[in-house]
């Protein structure tokens, strides 16, 4: 089964369906709907005369937002317009002043297709025979059985209303031209001056009155004259859809007015959209099924849009009435809006220390800066992700969650009928929703998955003959079935989709500490799913461990059978784990399944029988825990990383073996295609790992390859390949995850800090804990790190740094932590602020190479003949400057680092990991143990011991040798100036 994000080489559809409608294609997963509108559509601007060449100094009529973006030219095609949207509508501006183009979108805009009443086949009865074959090792036998007879259904495709165009044939002078959006506000403008002044339009999506505003303000002394009209022909739009357009005018205002009417039975009946046109002064009149406005001194417009299960609604022509009531005071509406929208936005915010001459930079700028070098991450253009990204969630968050272009299309063919991808694309979207005081957003996507649990039974008692849940790998927001498989695509076999879902619920609670919703909604899910799990794990191993069986890493095949349908798929076997314990923690929690034979006593026994996870030949976590079947590396989800993130199973305090080998299992992954999804889902498991270089890592293959539009909407592919909003929406969760981490009980500094962020503040972090990290500022050339946190209760917290703690500065109690030097227990008290500064031990040091002088002989540490082997030994020399004697400190989970050659790229080991004194240490390829990791303890003067973190002992110059080649050896230390050694940047 090819998957839908990203398929091999020799199957991606790179060609274009361009004018071929959406229901016209064959639905199989070997030809995929492409963004065909990324090459098609652009608008040509007309012959307006543009004096300003796009790029430079900001225009000197512009106030720059305090959080914003700007452009000094206008995007030709929708792909780089600038967007706004109330979490309902959506609007896409672009074009020029002569001919500007709105792309309206609703939520709920979807294509019926007649999947809306289709429920998943009635196939448990071939359940055990299906268990059988893939147990006996015929995957392709068991996978043929389940599926046969079933054909995959694509969900209900997303599609745009139309476009609104706004003609301005008279503007032939165009001076000073910059568009603008203010993530604070919402709010849209483009302006420009000619000989008369200045022009203004501004746009919003009203949170407050569900509306699309827009104001068009002339020069002084000029008056707007325009042509109104709407445009259905949009690329991709399908012949089955038919469209009428009404122009009218009533009581001094105009309306346009398009319907759009489906196929008949597949679904909804239609939908519409209605722009009242509101002038000051002039006149309004109809030309055909345009508006005309002539002579106005200034023009509001508003619009708004619905659809519609029967034409009896539509007739009642509610939209008509709600505009003709509402007011057109473009101040009053902006007002009540900036009120709601502002308040969400404002609560975090990221400062990376970016200058202000950076700041001023257009989105052009910043792209091209960052395309001109590829290879080091624009810090300037990473700031402003984080902000553009909390922007585009909230406004793409509301009645739904964000779908994979947010809420924003301007084609009917938008690649993966652009629905809720939920194996990995909402999920990402929404990573930082909860953390980042946005939970108010996330209610789109509580209320998504809710809705849906009636259609998760379905699945399955059909699917399964089991209770509780079977979640699909993507719904359209209308239906949460399990139609979107086939032989080709076993999606069906992926067990743990529920709890995956479920998990960001969860998160809510842990963040709010809601137990209204604990009670009514979360916890009653949390056990239903259980019981999936007890219907569900019936065969077991040679071991008494259940298996997992069928079973599904999306959406990877093992090497060894190229088969789909797997068993024991780790990210299953972690959500079930998870699944069976928080039912376990939400009954308690509760006070209910509790006794002899109830659920929490069967829950618990069911947990014991779980099967352990592997770790293949290779050091790595397995993709799948079952004798036989291989690893393939290169593919672009990792699924059995599920348990480091959004999970917490795998951290360094309980699981350190498990982050070794998933650490292992990240270095060893392939890149496949660079989709966006692959590196954020990559970043976020490196975030939890502490990984800080895997973070920067696999940041820069989304800025460094060209994904980033003009408007910081992303891209799915490199080169702009595909309109897709995972990487903007995704990015501020992944920046806010390496900078602080948290779960009951713990909050973490700068757990993934690249070090090229070397100075920064982030405010508005909500913890897993009810602790909100109010602002933390870091310095890393100071070696400080300062956090405000308020607890909402009273509670103990361990606060980690891995960077160590040089010491710690605060009010609040301070107790030593059984976890190490690197660990406090700090004590809050409910609502009571408590600020705490860090320092940071000298060992922090920024990314690059050093090299390490012995005290005693002034000599430094160096691979012998400046070998690349394995097992080459280490020994000490006069410095010469070459690469053999340059290492660089990679700062690992513990507190540790490793020393890595810059000239073979091996770490410095103990061999073997023996324990024995004398041994001398050699250099060896990184697998990850703790015989290559050094903690380094500072002696004072600028020296440091390196001791080992397997043996304890230390890195010793052996006898105190003064001569070069001596060997460089592990010995018990003793505190001689032989085993002291200084850190010096080359």
């Amino acid at each position: 089964m090819r998957s839908p994000r990203a398929l091999p080489a020799r199957s991606r559809p790179h060609d274009r369906d361009e004018g071929v409608s959406l229901m016209d294609l064959p639905m199989d997963r070997r030809r995929f709907v492409t963004a065909a509108a990324l090459t098609i559509g652009a608008a040509t601007l007309p012959a307006a005369v543009f004096a300003r060449s796009a790029a430079a100094a900001v225009p000197p009529q512009v106030t720059l937002p305090e959080r914003g973006i700007y452009d000094t030219a206008p995007a030709t095609d929708w792909t780089h317009g600038f967007l706004t949207g109330n979490g309902e509508y959506g609007a896409v501006l672009f074009g020029g002043p002569a001919l500007e183009r709105v792309v309206l979108n609703h939520h709920r805009y979807v294509l019926p297709n007649g999947t809306r009443s289709q429920t998943p086949p009635v196939i448990s009865g071939r359940l055990a025979g299906v268990r059988s074959k893939a147990m006996a090792g015929d995957y392709r036998g068991a996978n043929t059985d389940f599926t046969s007879g079933w054909s995959l259904r694509w969900t209900q495709a997303f599609h745009p209303g139309y476009e609104l165009r706004i003609s301005t044939p008279g503007v032939t002078t165009v001076n000073d031209y910059a568009r603008i959006t203010d993530f604070r506000t919402g709010e849209v403008t483009s302006t420009w001056t000619d000989g008369s002044g200045v022009w203004t339009r501004r746009a919003f999506a009203s949170r407050a009155d569900k509306v699309v505003v827009h104001e068009l303000a002339p020069a002084p002394g000029r008056t707007i004259d325009t042509t109104l009209s709407l445009n259905t022909a949009l690329a991709g739009v399908p012949g089955s859809v038919s469209f009428t357009t009404l122009a009218t005018v009533s009581n001094g205002s105009g309306y346009l007015n398009l319907r759009g009417t489906y196929p008949s039975g597949q679904g909804a009946f239609g939908y519409e959209g209605v722009t009242r046109v509101v002038p000051t002064g002039g006149t309004v009149t109809v030309n055909g099924t345009t508006i005309v406005v002539t002579g106005a001194t200034k023009l509001v417009l508003l619009t708004k849009l619905d659809r519609y299960e029967s034409p009896t609604a539509w007739d009642a022509r509610p939209l008509h009435a709600a505009l003709a009531t509402l007011s057109a005071d473009y101040t009053a509406l902006r007002s009540r809006h900036v009120a709601l929208h502002s308040a969400m936005y404002d609560r975090s915010r990221l400062d990376l220390n970016v200058s202000a001459a950076d700041r001023q930079l257009s989105t052009s700028e910043l792209i091209a800066r960052q395309n001109a070098n590829r290879n080091v991450i624009d810090i300037a253009l990473l700031e402003r992700l984080y902000d553009s990204g909390r922007y585009l969630f909230i406004s793409s968050s509301g009645v739904l969650p964000p779908r994979l272009t947010g809420i924003w299309a301007g084609s009917w063919n938008a690649a993966w009928a652009d629905d809720f991808t939920t194996d990995a694309n909402v999920n990402l979207q929404v990573a930082g929703g909860n953390i980042l005081d946005l939970t108010d957003a996330m209610q789109g996507y509580f209320d998504l998955i809710l809705g849906q649990l009636a259609h998760w039974r379905t699945n399955a008692r059909n699917l399964y003959g089991a209770r509780g849940f079977h979640a699909p790998s993507r719904t359209d927001g209308e239906y949460g079935h399990m139609l979107h498989f086939d032989a080709g695509f076993p999606g069906h076999c992926w067990t743990g989709g529920a709890d995956w879902l479920l998990y960001p619920l969860l998160e809510y609670y842990q963040v709010t500490g809601d137990q209204a919703f604990l009670r009514d909604k979360l916890g009653p899910a949390l056990m239903e799913l259980a019981l999936f799990y007890e219907d569900f794990l019936t065969r077991t191993d040679a071991n008494g461990d259940v298996v997992f069986v069928p079973s599904f890493s999306m959406e990877n095949s093992p090497a060894s059978t190229g088969v789909l349908l797997a068993i024991n798929a780790t990210g299953d076997i972690q959500a079930g784990k998870h699944a069976l314990r928080a039912a376990v923690d939400a009954a308690n929690a509760l006070g209910v399944e509790q006794g002899r034979g109830q659920g929490v006593e069967r829950w618990t026994a069911l947990l014991g029988k779980l099967p352990p996870y592997a770790v293949n030949g290779d050091g790595a976590l397995a993709e799948w825990s079952w004798p036989g079947l291989t690893d393939r590396y290169n593919h672009r989800h990792v699924h059995h990383l599920y348990g480091a993130w959004p999970l917490h199973e795998i951290n360094p305090e309980d699981e350190p073996a498990l982050v070794t080998a998933s650490l292992r299992a990240l270095a060893l992954r392939g890149d496949e295609n660079l989709s966006a999804h692959g590196s954020l889902h990559r970043a976020l498991a490196a975030a939890r790992l502490k990984d800080s270089n895997l973070v920067y890592g696999n940041l820069r293959k989304i800025l460094g390859n060209n994904m980033v539009f003009r408007s910081l909407m992303t891209s799915h592919n490199p080169n702009l390949d595909i309109y897709n909003a995972d990487a903007a929406n995704a990015l501020p969760g992944v920046l806010a995850e390496a900078i602080v981490y948290t779960r009951p009980g713990l909050v973490e500094l700068l757990p993934a800090l690249p070090d090229q962020l070397a100075k920064g503040n982030i405010t508005g972090v909500r913890g897993r804990n009810r602790v909100r990290i109010d602002s933390l500022g870091w310095d890393l050339a100071a070696r400080t790190a300062t956090v405000t946190l308020t607890s909402a209760v009273t509670q103990n917290i361990t606060l980690i740094s891995r960077r160590g703690m040089a010491s710690v500065s605060t009010s609040a109690p301070v107790a030593s932590s059984p976890l190490g030097s690197h660990a406090r227990v700090i004590s809050l008290t409910a609502g009571q602020q408590v600020q705490i500064t860090v320092g940071l031990p000298a060992g922090g040091l920024p990314q690059g190479y050093y090299r390490l002088v012995n005290r005693r002989s002034g000599k430094v540490l160096d691979v012998s003949g400046g070998s690349t082997a394995d097992g080459a030994k280490a020994i000490q020399w006069t410095w010469t400057g070459g690469a053999n004697q340059q290492w660089r400190l990679e700062p690992g989970v513990d507190a540790s680092y490793k020393l890595v050659s810059r000239h073979s790229g091996k770490v410095l080991e103990v061999p073997g990991g023996s324990t024995t004194s004398g041994v001398q240490l050699d250099q060896w390829s990184d697998t990850n143990s703790s015989h290559q990791r050094w903690q380094l303890v500072d002696t004072g003067d600028g020296y440091y011991r390196l001791v080992n973190v397997r043996t304890g002992l230390v890195a010793d110059v052996s006898g105190g040798s003064l001569d070069d080649g001596a060997q460089v050896i592990q010995w018990a230390a003793s505190g001689g100036p032989n085993q002291q050694w200084q850190i010096v940047a080359t």
